[in-house]
């Protein structure tokens, strides 16, 4: 081998160590940036969910021409914080004991306190009144626990009702 031969093999070996330095650097930076850009993509998201709150009023009865009827129904005001509209996905009722009620639920009743049009979803975009009427007929003469699932948090939203 001459010398000629051995100085080509080493500038060739100096050239491979720079693009593979060049390549480290590279991956480095690339690394870099992806970790601040997730970390600026979760920055922004939590700042558009801080304002998605869904919140009640006070659980009351409506008043409705039968005094009577309206015993075995309640009623309250869901506010919404957001600008973006939030889905009520279920809502149950339970006795002072833990029991479940077996109930119906909508935003709308008759001058008799009956629900209009049973809700299994419910759209809320500003506020909205929920009722809930016992579908036994018995009275909310008890504290009641109501407990209100919505899309904006995975954590149920509980609600006491205290005659």
């Amino acid at each position: 081998m001459d010398c000629e031969t051995i100085k080509a093999g080493l500038n060739q070996m100096r050239w491979i160590d720079f693009t593979t330095l060049l390549a480290t650097i590279s991956a480095v930076i690339a690394a870099g940036s992806a970790f601040f850009s997730h970390r600026l993509s979760q920055k922004i998201y939590d700042g558009i969910k801080s304002d998605e709150v869904v919140f009640a009023s006070k659980i009351q009865h409506p008043e409705l021409g039968e005094h009577d009827y309206a015993k075995s129904v309640l009623y309250f005001t869901l506010l919404n914080k957001s600008h973006r509209k939030a889905t009520i996905t279920s809502l149950k009722s339970f006795d002072h004991k833990g029991n479940e009620i077996d109930i119906k639920w909508s935003d709308s009743i008759d001058h008799l306190g009956n629900i209009q049009h049973p809700a299994g979803l419910l759209g809320l975009k500003d506020s909205i009144e929920i009722f809930i009427r016992r579908s036994d007929g018995e009275s909310y003469n008890f504290p009641t626990t109501i407990i209100l699932k919505h899309s904006f948090a995975e954590k149920e939203l509980e609600l006491t009702y205290t005659p």
